[in-house]
């Protein structure tokens, strides 16, 4: 096996997703334990959630359990691209990721995310959006870009797509 797939099968499994709206703080802490979380990245760009999901609650929490937290707020999907996109979510994936890729503030928070994947820790990208379905999350779509930046890193051609939570994105190795 070509080292490169193998470097990019240990690459993916770093992240994770899950989403914050109506789950409350014991079972989210489950969740992250069961899937062997090191560090939350949290996502949101709004600020509308319980108080006990607020970013310094969150950190506390997450502290006391031993998991790091990590907000890049600029990584959200802000207000504006969600009300362009409507209910078309291919086009609110394609604003969603053209906007990380061309601003600088998200770009710059999307390379600082990169770089810390380097660390040997399980990440898991949270928002607000009450959904596990790849096609309506900007999380999921934030993951393939991290992937594919990966595989150009390691000079591999073509992107690749999120379609499910269990979908086999490199089937030579996983």
């Amino acid at each position: 096996m070509d080292k490169k797939y193998k470097d990019l099968a240990k690459f993916t499994q770093k992240f994770t997703t899950t989403h914050l709206k109506g789950v409350k703080p014991d079972r989210f802490i489950e969740t992250l334990e069961n899937l062997n979380v090191n560090a939350v990245i949290d996502v949101r760009f709004w600020n509308i959630f319980p108080l006990y999901y607020h970013p310094k609650n969150m950190k506390d929490l997450l502290e006391i359990h031993g998991i790091e937290y990590v907000l890049f707020q600029k990584l959200g999907n802000p207000t504006e691209l969600r009300r362009r996109a409507g209910n078309n979510f291919l086009f609110a994936k394609r604003l969603y990721q053209e906007f990380i890729r061309n601003k600088p503030e998200p770009k710059k928070q999307f390379l600082e995310l990169f770089k810390l994947s380097r660390l040997n820790k399980t990440y898991c990208l949270i928002c607000y959006c009450p959904t596990n379905d790849p096609k309506l999350c900007h999380r999921f779509w934030l993951k393939e870009l991290l992937i594919n930046y990966k595989r150009v890193q390691l000079g591999l051609s073509g992107d690749i797509e999120v379609q499910n939570l269990t979908q086999k994105l490199i089937p030579e190795v996983i």
